[in-house]
């Protein structure tokens, strides 16, 4: 199948290489000549000479949805891969008059390939059967579940899925700050605590840095605002950035460059631990 690929950085990449191992055939563009070079360095085609392509997906982020669309063929389904706020595929199919779905990425930048490679799962976001069925028909050889939704359900879980990695990562970090003070050794706790089943390892046993990484502190704030559009305050994950901001401030008084989580694990240290909180 022709489908072509909107952005071509870290999940553009990812992207577009899994559908190439699973057989299809790959047009790409990037308005980022050094991206785009790299795309056709990688063996791709530019999507402006490509004909008849079903499926573009976007993987562009949510600031550059309207660009991306402007001048794209309204014959394809355009399908956003971004974190977005719930309500906005359709609101972007109504304004472009175009078919358009949701199949968010989740991905980690260290190891995005991989990732698109050996998903625990893939989501689908559409109102249209005929759409779903060649979504699922696409990523069928990767042999995952696939799950279908209407595409504000799957923005919804997108955007929470990465609160809620930020929250978690945000609570220990709170446990951490109580930790110092006793000189207890925060990972530790983490790590007898996920003994529990209840308990995931995911932010017990890494934890003690700033919640970094391109998406969740950015998706975090994307939902505190969505939240406040409807007249709700989103107190808890409110305090879950304050603790963020808390060891971020922490670790630049100590000299670090520090963050944890997220799409991105680099740690460099150039001075002591991070201090104790004010």
């Amino acid at each position: 199948m022709k489908i072509g690929v909107i952005g071509y950085g870290v999940v553009g990449q990812a992207t577009a290489a899994t559908l190439r191992l699973i057989g299809h055939e790959v047009f790409v563009h990037d308005l980022n000549p050094q991206r785009m070079a790299a795309g056709i360095s990688d063996g791709l085609d530019r999507r402006a000479e490509a004909n008849d392509v079903e499926v573009d997906f976007l993987c562009v982020p949510e600031g550059h949805l309207n660009e991306a669309l402007d001048g794209l063929p309204t014959e394809s389904l355009a399908v956003i891969r971004s974190t977005v706020p719930p309500g906005t595929t359709d609101s972007l199919a109504a304004y472009f008059s175009r078919p358009m779905a949701y199949m968010p990425e989740f991905l980690k930048e260290a190891t995005a390939q991989w990732d698109a490679l050996n998903p625990a799962f893939m989501l689908v976001g559409t109102h249209d059967a005929t759409q779903g069925d060649l979504l699922t028909r696409i990523f069928a050889p990767l042999l995952v579940p696939i799950i279908r939704v209407e595409p504000a359900i799957a923005e919804m879980v997108k955007i929470s899925l990465n609160a809620y990695l930020h929250t978690i990562i945000s609570f220990w970090n709170e446990i951490h700050l109580i930790c110092e003070r006793t000189g207890l050794a925060s990972h530790v706790v983490g790590k007898i605590c996920s003994q529990d089943p209840r308990v995931p390892s995911y932010g017990a046993t890494m934890h003690g840095k700033p919640v970094g990484g391109r998406c969740l502190p950015k998706d975090v704030t994307q939902l505190i605002n969505f939240a406040g559009e409807l007249g709700y305050s989103a107190d808890l994950l409110k305090e879950a950035q304050r603790v963020n901001a808390k060891l971020a401030e922490n670790a630049a008084v100590a000299g670090e460059q520090v963050r944890v989580g997220g799409d991105s694990s680099s740690v460099q240290r150039r001075n002591g631990p991070v201090p104790l909180a004010a």
